[in-house]
């Protein structure tokens, strides 16, 4: 049997897997899974899940969790300088944050900011 993990990313379907019971979210997970794997998917040697959204320090992963409106109302916050201190990292990039595309463009944008100041 082959090894691996799956995981649910898309909130359509974490939407619909989120209210059940723990036992019923396994079994709908697997059967789900058994949809595109096949039978041998309904019985796994293992099964753990995991609510990233719920963990207290990551809050997400693999990105940045930030709750609903707060990147709206306060991400320009995140990349403001303060005195001589500027800010760039994946999490301040205003497209596709968290990933090395984000973290180049947030690079891009630091950079002048710097040079303008010295």
């Amino acid at each position: 049997m082959a090894r691996g993990t799956l995981r649910l990313r898309r909130r359509r379907r974490r939407a619909a897997f989120q209210p059940l019971s723990d036992g019923n979210r396994r079994q709908a997970v697997l059967k789900n899974f058994a949809t595109y794997l096949g039978s041998q998917a309904l019985t796994p040697r293992d099964y753990f899940e995991m609510n990233w959204t719920l963990e207290p320090y990551t809050r997400g992963c693999p990105v940045g969790f930030y709750g609903p409106g707060t990147m709206v109302a306060h991400g320009s916050a995140i990349r403001t300088a303060v005195d001589r201190s500027h800010w760039a990292g994946t999490e301040t990039a205003t497209y596709w944050n968290g990933y090395m595309d984000g973290a180049v463009r947030s690079g891009e944008r630091a950079a002048p900011e710097v040079l303008a100041q010295l």
